[in-house]
């Protein structure tokens, strides 16, 4: 992408993060959080107006300060005694955006043309960064859904009865593919394994792995796989 486009598709970025904020608070709020005038912001959110570069970075800036996905997961997670409920995040639109907008900012750089995501917990959010990435996105499968297309089958058995096998049609990855993982949670590995050896099997280049949680260090010792960005990591005890 070149460097004009990148900063335009930025711009328009942060207008589409400012209509999800618009759809739960008022200008009044929207102002004081980002420094922007209200009726400049007005202006971003009808589309008269787009922000400039210095302006779309301090909208994102400002927005995901004080509107932290991560904030919502640990602070639900309190109010369970640590037990871990993602829907909050998952099937909110506005933390939906705020989440991929964080996954856009750290992968930015490193040329990703699909998303790669096991069904089907994290659907929501691998929808949500495709729209975001504007890249396309695929559904590791736990069967075959289409008698008539070719699918390539991995799996991952563990005795005494762990076992995890996903499907994608052979179609869907190519060898000129840069592949990022996304997750709502990556514990103990099992599942992003299988989603390494796919794209080990298309010739796939695996250019890391977004997920909302990670917890512990389980997931290391089962996937080559060393990049693996989050919102939260928790330790397991």
């Amino acid at each position: 992408m070149g460097k004009r486009v990148e900063v335009l598709r930025n711009r328009l970025l942060a207008v589409d993060l400012l209509k999800e904020a618009k759809a739960v608070m008022t200008y009044r709020e929207l102002s004081t959080i980002t420094g922007i005038d209200e009726t400049v912001l007005a202006k971003y959110v009808n589309g008269s107006m787009v922000p400039s570069a210095g302006q779309a970075e301090r909208i994102v800036k400002m927005l995901l300060s004080r509107l932290n996905p991560r904030r919502v997961i640990l602070e639900r997670a309190a109010e369970l005694e640590g037990f871990l409920d993602l829907e909050p995040v998952l099937s909110n639109p506005l933390y939906l955006k705020l989440a991929s907008m964080e996954f856009y900012n750290r992968f930015r750089g490193d040329d990703v043309t699909k998303l790669l995501v096991p069904e089907t917990s994290g659907i929501s959010l691998a929808t949500a960064m495709s729209l975001t990435f504007n890249k396309g996105m695929v559904i590791a499968r736990r069967r075959k859904e289409n008698p008539r297309i070719e699918y390539i089958e991995e799996h991952l058995s563990e005795p005494p009865s762990i076992r995890r096998i996903f499907y994608i049609p052979r179609a869907s990855l190519t060898r000129w593919d840069r592949i990022l993982i996304v997750d709502d949670i990556v514990q103990t590995g099992l599942t992003l394994a299988v989603m390494e050896k796919l794209a080990r099997r298309a010739n796939a280049k695996i250019v890391g792995v977004a997920a909302l949680v990670v917890v512990g260090d389980e997931w290391a010792r089962r996937t080559s796989i060393t990049r693996v960005e989050s919102l939260v990591k928790l330790t397991r005890h």
